[in-house]
């Protein structure tokens, strides 16, 4: 990923892309919200709990969140998770993808 004019090297797109997927969102709000690292499971619940559905959507959003979801903010220099002790948390040292995140909160809050 390249540096752009301001130094920074998150570029809109990148933002908006892991912002994209409602369930990702529901990840980062949990993270942004954590005071530090939190459990997996711990995660999930809250993730889950944000959303009132079915039993069957509950699953199918849990295997989302398990396969797809958190992998890809894992393997985003956003999110950090511990293999090991099963924690995740938000790792944005230059609060790049926190404007976007608020942004993006707030556009759900007001369509809610």
């Amino acid at each position: 990923m390249s540096t752009n004019d301001s130094g920074r090297s998150l570029s809109p797109s990148t933002a908006f892309e892991l912002l994209a997927d409602p369930s990702r969102r529901g990840v980062l709000y949990v993270l942004l919200d954590s005071d530090g690292p939190i459990r997996y499971e711990r995660l999930v619940e809250r993730v889950l709990g944000r959303e009132i559905t079915p039993y069957d959507d509950r699953r199918r959003l849990h295997l989302e969140l398990h396969h797809t979801a958190i992998p890809k903010l894992a393997n985003s220099r956003f999110v950090e998770y511990d293999e090991r002790t099963r924690r995740l948390r938000l790792t944005d040292p230059h609060d790049e993808l926190r404007p976007y995140l608020r942004f993006a909160r707030s556009m759900d809050e007001s369509e809610s």
